[in-house]
């Protein structure tokens, strides 16, 4: 029996960590501060491990330091290990190299890993005419994509599709896949970094020199036809007045695509911890024990397992707004 000492717990803002990428944009930046940056910024790591806490009591802590402390209140389950969800926004200002990544078996067999890479992506926004690079052509082998990388047409196996905004795309380990230009988007993944590229448009990197590639680890990793395009949804539901949308429900996670209205949005946590992301046009509040956390657009919060219960509402109760919530998918 674990005592939950909910008065401890709060919504938990962090730090995001931005990275600067060959293949990035502006785009992230622009959104979240109003102003573009000087660096091509690529990603916002929103929700990982390392983030560190910026309010309340357990500022300047890192998340897997409270979690470590407090593994039942956090997540719901007495583990020390590191939390296994990880949510990050991408913007591409040019494509992503063509890449793949293990499942866990893979992951532990190539590098020792406890978890391989599936992940999800959720289109925020789409130029015209953007699109993505997805699994391969139907009937193209992992063996028909080897010899084409030896005969120096790495593109010829390659499966392209359009997307626009509101798209959500399952990105299954073993996927051949990358994210072209013109694309912001929200993703969710297992915690990893594991990444073996396959192809990258035969460009230089920031340092100005070729990026490595990965053929012999990233061939034996890949799966054609994992994934499932496009995603079949389940149907929207009404809920107090706010529209929920199930986006995902797969091994590791499961996410809500929610639109609130002018009432509040009441989400219970049965038990593990979810994962915030606001991606409307104006600040949400988030309101738990009588008290109330300002969530600014583009910005993400992790809600400790041990709140029970939270609601959420928009500022301006007369405008819509939406947000991301994800966790640990449990069957």
């Amino acid at each position: 029996m674990f005592l939950i000492q909910t008065m401890n717990f709060y919504p938990l803002l962090f730090e995001q960590r931005l990275l600067e990428k060959v293949w990035g944009g502006h785009s992230i930046h622009a959104w979240k501060y109003g102003k573009h940056s000087d660096q091509p910024i690529g990603e916002s790591w929103e929700i990982f491990s390392g983030n560190c806490i910026v309010n309340g009591e357990y500022a300047g802590s890192t998340l897997q330091e409270l979690i470590a402390k407090f593994p039942f209140e956090m997540t719901g389950r007495n583990s020390l290990e590191e939390f296994p969800l990880l949510v990050k926004l991408l913007d591409a200002k040019e494509w992503l190299s063509v890449q793949v990544h293990p499942d866990d078996a893979l992951a532990f067999e190539l590098e020792g890993e406890q978890r391989g890479k599936t992940e999800c992506w959720y289109i925020l926004e789409a130029e015209e005419g953007a699109c993505i690079q997805y699994d391969l052509k139907q009937h193209c082998t992992t063996e028909c994509y080897a010899e084409s990388i030896q005969q120096n047409k790495p593109k010829d196996c390659l499966n392209y599709l359009p997307v626009q905004a509101g798209d959500i795309i399952y990105v299954p380990a073993g996927t051949v896949h990358a994210i072209g230009p013109g694309i912001m988007l929200y993703e969710l993944q297992q915690t990893s970094d594991t990444t073996y590229r396959l192809y990258d448009w035969d460009r230089m990197g920031l340092d100005g020199m070729p990026r490595e590639l990965h053929i012999e680890k990233g061939l034996k990793c890949s799966r054609p036809g994992a994934g499932r395009f496009p995603y079949p949804l389940q149907e929207v539901q009404s809920i107090q007045g706010n529209l929920v949308q199930p986006l995902i429900r797969e091994q590791y996670f499961q996410l809500d695509l929610v639109t609130i209205g002018k009432e509040a949005f009441s989400l219970s946590l049965n038990g593990k911890a979810s994962l915030l992301t606001n991606i409307g046009s104006q600040a949400v509040q988030v309101n738990y024990n009588d008290t109330m956390v300002i969530l600014p657009k583009a910005t993400s919060a992790f809600l400790p397992a041990a709140l029970e219960l939270i609601t959420i509402c928009s500022e301006d109760r007369n405008q819509d707004t939406t947000i991301l919530i994800a966790s640990e998918h449990v069957r």
